[in-house]
C-alpha cells in the first residue's frame, strides 16, 4: 500500500475492461429503470401501430425483466428504495382502480350504446397499465428529486 505522496502502480484497463465501469447496485437500478421504460414505450408503440404481437410481447417482457432487476437492486441506498416504493405504490393503486373501475366503465359504455357483445377491453390492459404506472411512479419520483 503506497503512502501519501507515492504513486500507485498503473494497472492496464485492457486486462479487465469492466473495471472501468462503476456498476454498483444503484447504477444497475437506474439503468434497469431506463430499459424498462423503453420496453413499455416499445410495447405501447407496437400495439398502437398494430405490429406483430411478438414485438409487443418482447417489449413487455423486457420491461418486466427490468423490473425484476430493479427488485434485486432496490436496496442499494435510501434513494433507490424510495424510487421502488413510489413505483410499487402507484402500480398497486392503478391495479386496484382498473380492476374495480374498468368493468364498471365498460358496462356503463355498453348500457349507453345498447351494445352488449362481450368485453370490449382486453384484460391484459390491466397488467400493462400497472407496469406502465410503476415506471411512471419511478420517473415522477426521480424527476421531483425528493426522497
Amino acid at each position: 500500500m503506497p503512502t501519501r505522496g507515492q504513486l500507485q502502480p498503473h494497472t492496464s484497463a485492457i486486462s479487465n475492461p469492466l473495471e472501468t465501469l462503476p456498476m454498483n447496485k444503484a447504477n444497475i437500478f437506474m439503468t434497469a429503470s431506463w430499459i424498462g421504460l423503453a420496453g413499455m414505450i416499445g410495447a405501447i408503440v407496437c400495439l398502437g401501430l398494430s405490429l406483430a404481437p411478438i414485438w409487443a410481447v418482447a417489449a413487455a417482457v423486457l420491461a418486466c425483466l427490468a423490473a425484476i432487476v430493479m427488485l434485486w437492486s432496490r436496496g442499494a441506498d435510501e434513494y433507490t428504495q424510495a424510487l421502488w416504493t413510489a413505483g410499487a405504490s402507484v402500480a398497486f393503486g392503478s391495479m386496484v382502480v382498473t380492476f374495480l373501475g374498468l368493468p364498471f366503465l365498460e358496462g356503463m359504455y355498453d348500457g349507453f350504446t345498447d351494445t352488449e357483445g362481450g368485453p370490449d377491453i382486453p384484460t391484459e390492459v390491466v397488467l400493462l397499465f400497472a407496469v406502465l404506472c410503476f415506471y411512471i411512479g419511478v420517473f415522477v419520483k426521480r424527476l421531483r428529486g425528493d426522497v
